[in-house]
């Protein structure tokens, strides 16, 4: 069995579950920045399909085992460096040479800031396809009137089309996660929210068994917003189009 690793990371070992994920995360004309390769099992299955794959690594350990791990494959560059630190744009820039994606198997515990981070240069990339704890995913794709829809839904899907694509059990990972997994894809969209709408999605999920009524007190005038069609309504019960609208509607009465 492989060593526990430092940084929460369960290794998925599944071969045929890695060559699903590598089919579906990139092809020839990508270059894939890879998140947290740990051991290089997504890395060797993703070489072959990429025109090249970054792989960002914060075990010093990992990073330098990696390329032997990956038989010096030449489309490989490894990076030591933390994902939530390091500049994506300069990497893309270095080589400019294809069209980027970006890949891995998320720790569960910093699936959230990864998303953001990815979230933060979405512009970069055309897609990325994540390995992450079932739940998460289905909350990634939750639509509204779900059990799993809430603020993360909406902050996905502002900047990205999400797709859970299947699960996979913990008997595929070493050690044996308590959770299963699932693979989601995210294709991005080319545009960036307006100003303001972070916040206001922010403060409608505050308190997800109150009405907007109250969870948007302090952010609009109490009277604009009791006057709307849905100051009555959980922010659950609304789809990310109506929420858009909605700040639209009480950004425009001010």
């Amino acid at each position: 069995m492989p060593r526990r690793p430092k940084w929460g990371q369960h290794f998925l070992r599944d071969e045929s579950t890695l060559e699903r994920i590598a089919a579906s995360a990139a092809t020839e004309n990508d270059a894939v920045v890879e998140v947290g390769p740990g051991q290089g099992a997504l890395t060797r299955h993703l070489l072959p399909v990429a025109r090249r794959v970054v792989a960002v690594e914060v075990d010093a350990d990992l990073a330098r085992e990696l390329p032997g791990r990956c038989g010096n494959a030449p489309n490989l560059n490894v990076l030591n460096a933390d994902i939530l630190e390091i500049n994506l744009l300069e990497i893309t820039r270095k080589y400019e040479d294809a069209q980027w994606v970006v890949s891995g198997n998320l720790p569960y515990y910093i699936t959230s800031p990864i998303l953001r981070a990815v979230f933060s240069t979405h512009r970069l990339f055309r897609a990325a396809t994540f390995l992450v704890q079932d739940e998460v995913a289905d909350r990634i794709a939750a639509r509204e009137g779900s059990r799993s829809y809430g603020y993360l839904s909406c902050l996905c899907q502002l900047y990205c089309i999400p797709s859970k694509l299947f699960s996979v059990p913990p008997e595929a990972f070493a050690p044996i996660p308590r959770v299963r997994s699932a693979v989601v894809r995210l294709e991005m969209i080319q545009e960036d929210p307006p100003d303001g709408l972070l916040e206001f999605l922010g403060a409608c999920f505050r308190s997800p068994r109150k009405t907007l009524r109250n969870n948007l007190r302090g952010l609009f005038p109490i009277k604009l917003v009791a006057s709307d069609k849905c100051a009555g309504l959980r922010a659950e019960q609304l789809s990310l189009a109506d929420l858009k609208a909605l700040w639209r509607r009480l950004e425009s009465g001010r």
